[in-house]
């Protein structure tokens, strides 16, 4: 389960831009509620949003993540 400080901590930048991204990505997602934010994503919405949202920078960070989810990158 993904955290959006996860992806925060992925991407090297502010949790309030990484929501206002998800925000527009959550029809996609097909959210059963769409007025409320959802806080926590598994496996595969991490991975659909990792490359929604772009190419993540190559730090130690992910290098680990990488390795314990194979399939997240």
């Amino acid at each position: 389960m993904f955290k959006i400080s996860d992806f925060a901590t992925i991407f090297c930048t502010s949790e309030r831009t990484i929501n206002r991204r998800i925000k527009k990505l959550t029809p996609i997602l097909k959210l059963s509620d769409q007025k409320q934010r959802k806080h926590f994503y598994t496996v595969q919405e991490a991975n659909f949003i990792i490359k929604s949202i772009g190419i993540p920078p190559n730090n130690e960070f992910n290098r680990q993540l990488g390795a314990k989810y194979k399939d997240l990158f």
